[in-house]
């Protein structure tokens, strides 16, 4: 019964350190691991989701930059996406 707590608390405390490496909610991922384990250490690795939004990465430097920008206001390269945004 101890092993499987320290191993639920460990799945826990996993999840929740790669939760807040990404940027998503530790308490839930915590608690996401604490009580389903391995499974939420795999989900915890996939890489974000893309969200459709105001702001998109620069191809040339991956900054943020707005959606509706015609070039980049870091390293002047042209915003494919201001076009498609316009249409």
């Amino acid at each position: 019964m101890y092993l499987y707590l320290l191993a639920a608390l460990v799945f826990g405390v996993v999840a929740s350190i790669l939760a807040f490496e990404r940027g998503r909610n530790s308490l839930g991922w915590f608690l996401a691991g604490l009580f389903i384990g391995p499974f939420a250490l795999v989900v915890a690795l996939l890489p974000r989701a893309p969200r459709e939004g105001r702001f998109v990465r620069c191809p040339a430097c991956l900054e943020v930059i707005r959606v509706d920008a015609s070039v980049c206001r870091f390293c002047g390269a042209a915003n494919e996406a201001a076009g498609q945004a316009e249409s």
